[in-house]
């Protein structure tokens, strides 16, 4: 096949997303084969959103349906009653509802349901990078390669249970949108791009946060590179459309704001989010489910702390950058050759402070970098302790650099030269969002190196204060990392017949590195005495025994996405202060004296209690309970009790 042909072969999108498609479904397999029974992710986080898609599809049918009273309860979830806009307390996944809508119409299966929206993540995130990548290197190959980066980063493989996680794929697309704009000033890629930065960023609440300011950086960025600051029209353009994104954003959020306003949910405490930040050796820890590394590389196993970026992910990574910046260098060298105000020589003593200053650049580039790797920062010199930790070292790089740029043309040349590249940006923002998942305060190795960049962002901007996942960055570093790799296997493509061969290993490497051991777990029952639920009066509320165990709750929560009944259990990423109390009382039924009248204050008419099987004791004792304080049974099935209270 002649190098057009393959050209016209990897530049059609359609077969990009078909091999996508075949990678996810042989990568998870067996997952093809239980699509309609089992789902792609645990018994625990999956749960929970299987019950947001449940509840909120729920309201927007019955809304086609022809009750529009539904969409004033949308934010009103049936967990933890009487508290209202429970769906606030964690991710509304609207966008991915509505992605699932048109399944859950026809078949009702949340389950074929939220596994196809599983697979679809990984599809349109690699085919969204394939097309920024075609765009920003002209090399079909080369973004078939960045697409796998993408849609197959090994920072997936821990987050498959969580479906807002890993529905990173309208990031590209953005990106995309807003290049096409700047290349050909049309209004529709601006509407795309828009349109797509707003979907991503109520996909997930955490990339409205950490991935908006990186898509308004680049947007500015193509504007100094083309030389459009002062373009009226550009400006008015970008911000009618940053102003219609910002009106439905705040129209969502509305509701968060108000259960912040109340008081009871919405706010992180510091050493909560310092918990779930990344060390700077999850650079170096592989998640234990990978096939390939899962026993290897797993320099300090912690919790949201697996951001391994993939072995050829990161070399093509570096290729690129190597590719990028010499050729930006090479670039702004023969402008200086060419142009009639290049100085001609330089005094020796200024060559001399030029190397001085560069050495000890390096040096304090190779100390920073030992102290991200072990956390120290001392070391005897012929007898002498030297302490240097990580803020002085930054600064001392600052000053260092800046000095070098006023007395080496050369390092001026560089400094100026790499800012314009594209390459750059994408390299910067790596660094960039690498270092915010390290959190408020930056460990290494588990030792304490200095305060990090999201203390900033902690302290000084609305909402970071309620995200307490920093970690979710490394999506990010994964993002900007395979937009790097498509340049790198760009680079390789067009060097010669062995640098086409060595980017084809690179792709093979890449699913590899991705392959793991995909959790499949079977949906709880949703029939037995539920059947019963559903046939309840209205008005009813539910409680079920036993209350407040972690995972019994969330079991309870998606069933209740099924019948659909208000219920004083629940499980989200807040819990209301009404339902701790009543976890105080009811989740020791049977021996706390006030328990009973903690149930009839919560509201609830009827009571499930599951005894088994296995014949759970404590459950049986709590049926016995409720009898004794006049509750009713009505209905009993496959070892699950209903009862009417008093």
């Amino acid at each position: 096949m002649s190098r057009s042909a393959r050209s016209q072969l990897w530049g059609r999108p359609s077969v990009a997303a078909g091999l996508y498609l075949i990678a996810a479904l042989a990568l998870h397999w067996p997952l093809p084969t239980v699509l309609t029974s089992r789902l792609a992710g645990d018994d625990g986080d999956t749960f929970f959103n299987g019950w947001v898609l449940l509840w909120t599809s729920g309201q927007v049918l019955r809304a086609l349906g022809g009750d529009l009273s539904a969409l004033g309860d949308y934010w009103n979830g049936n967990i933890f009653y009487p508290t209202k806009l429970t769906l606030a307390f964690s991710e509304h996944l609207t966008p991915q509802m509505l992605q699932a809508l048109p399944v859950l119409a026809v078949s009702g299966n949340i389950v074929l349901a939220y596994n196809l929206l599983f697979l679809a993540t990984i599809v349109l995130s690699g085919l969204g990078m394939y097309l920024l990548v075609r765009e920003l290197t002209g090399e079909p190959f080369a973004a078939f390669a960045a697409g796998l980066a993408f849609a197959f980063a090994p920072y997936r493989i821990d987050q498959y249970a969580h479906i807002e996680v890993i529905s990173s794929q309208w990031m590209p697309f953005a990106l995309y949108g807003f290049r096409r704009f700047f290349v050909t000033s049309r209004l529709g890629p601006l509407v795309g791009a828009a349109a797509a930065l707003l979907t991503q960023g109520l996909s997930c609440g955490y990339y409205l946060a950490y991935f908006t300011p990186f898509a308004v950086a680049y947007c500015l960025y193509e504007m100094i590179a083309r030389g459009r600051l002062r373009d009226v029209r550009t400006w008015a353009a970008l911000v009618i459309a940053g102003t219609a994104v910002l009106v439905v954003i705040a129209v969502v959020l509305a509701p968060y704001a108000q259960v912040r306003r109340a008081g009871e949910v919405g706010v992180r405490d510091i050493t909560e989010i310092q918990h779930f930040s990344a060390d700077t050796h999850a650079f170096a820890t592989a998640s234990d489910k990978s096939r390939l590394w899962g026993r290897t590389v797993r320099a300090l196993p912690h919790v949201e702390g697996q951001g391994f970026p993939g072995f050829a992910i990161f070399a093509l990574a570096a290729i690129g950058v190597g590719a990028g910046v010499g050729r930006s260098v090479r670039a702004r060298v023969e402008r200086e050759r060419t142009s009639p105000a290049h100085p001609v020589g330089r005094p020796r003593w200024r060559r001399g402070l030029a190397r001085f200053l560069g050495a000890a650049l390096m040096l304090f580039v190779i100390l920073l970098i030992e102290i991200l790797i072990t956390g120290g920062g001392v070391r005897s010199i012929g007898g002498i302790v030297v302490h240097y930790g990580y803020p002085r070292l930054v600064t001392q790089i600052l000053v260092a650099s800046i000095a070098l740029a006023i007395v080496s043309p050369w390092f001026r040349q560089i400094v100026r030269g790499v800012p314009g590249s594209t390459v750059a940006f994408f390299g910067w923002s790596a660094l960039a969002a690498a270092w915010l998942s390290l959190g408020p305060e930056m460990y290494a190795a588990g030792r304490y190196i200095g305060p990090g960049l999201y203390d900033v962002f902690y302290r000084w901007v609305p909402g970071f204060n309620g995200l307490r996942v920093p970690s979710l960055n490394l999506m990010l570093v994964a993002f900007f990392l395979a937009v790097l790799a498509g340049f790198g296997a760009a680079r390789l493509v067009a060097s010669s017949s062995a640098g086409r061969f060595a980017a084809v290993l690179a792709m093979i490497a890449i699913v590899a590195e991705c392959w793991s051991v995909s959790p499949l777990t079977a949906a709880p029952n949703t029939e037995s005495v539920y059947r019963s639920v559903r046939d309840l009066p209205a008005g009813a509320v539910i409680a079920e025994f036993p209350f407040g165990g972690t995972f019994d709750e969330i079991r309870y929560t998606f069933v209740a996405g099924h019948h659909r009944r208000p219920m004083i259990n629940g499980y989200s990423g807040f819990f209301p202060v009404g339902y701790q109390a009543l976890v105080a009382h009811l989740s020791r039924a049977t021996t706390d004296p006030e328990a009973w009248s903690a149930l009839a204050a919560s509201g609830a008419t009827h009571a499930i209690v599951h005894e088994g099987p296995p014949v759970h004791a404590e459950a049986v004792e709590i049926s016995g309970w409720l009898r004794r304080n006049g509750a009713r049974e009505i209905a009993a099935e496959s070892g699950d009790r209903l009862f009417a209270l008093r």
